[in-house]
């Protein structure tokens, strides 16, 4: 059982921690969700202000956050409605669970999902960050450099799977349902960035040979 931290891991009392109280996840969420946009306006813009650096289509991977990505919004009301929707369903999701001492591991499983990948963006944030103040302080990079949409994705996809095979790693190592959700959740949007690189390259190559499809 969750509640008996000696039934845990190596480290018992984190996930014990996790799932006294749901206001734990959701504070983290909120952190991390919250820093994420941020710093994706931070990245889009510093890479606009360098200008080696082109993104066909947008910068922002997400369709449904490129219109304010690209605006550079310091306010997007879609980030705040998923911001309180998420942790309503966080709350909700931790209230399910305590109405069966079988039921808490999906709440640790879930709450894996949400943090662990908003872990994995972020240290592509801090790589964006690093690399945009290295170019501004020091130079480096000579000429233009255009990431091709398909190309993008790929190598989000990539990374996440990276990200998520580190998470199984520490589940196997420590029995730990938390990280073993964040490497399910990092595997499955790092295969969509990949249907979506595979979709989006087949769309570059029929446009750079539209007579292949004759």
């Amino acid at each position: 059982m969750l509640r008996s931290k000696s039934t845990q891991g190596y480290n018992p009392g984190m996930q014990y921690w996790l799932v006294t109280s749901p206001w734990y996840g959701v504070i983290l969420w909120m952190i991390l969700y919250t820093s994420d946009y941020y710093l994706t306006i931070y990245s889009a813009r510093g890479f606009r202000e360098i200008g080696r650096f082109q993104f066909e289509g947008s910068f922002e991977l997400t369709p449904r956050y490129q219109k304010d990505i690209d605006n550079l919004r310091p306010v997007s009301k879609l980030h705040i409605s998923l911001l309180v929707a998420y942790s309503f369903l966080i709350l909700i999701i931790w209230w399910i669970t305590r109405l069966s001492l079988y039921l808490e591991w999906s709440y640790l499983l879930y709450l894996g999902m949400v943090l662990l990948l908003e872990v994995a963006i972020h240290v592509r944030h801090v790589r964006n960050i690093f690399l945009i103040r290295e170019i501004r302080n020091h130079g480096g990079v000579d000429g233009q450099i255009t990431y091709k949409k398909w190309f993008s994705y790929r190598r989000s996809a990539y990374e996440l799977y990276l990200s998520a095979t580190l998470f199984l790693f520490v589940a196997i190592l420590t029995y730990s349902l938390f990280f073993l959700g964040g490497a399910i959740m990092c595997y499955e949007t790092g295969f969509k960035h990949s249907m979506l690189a595979k979709k989006e390259k087949i769309r570059a190559d029929t446009q750079a040979f539209p007579e292949d499809r004759n």
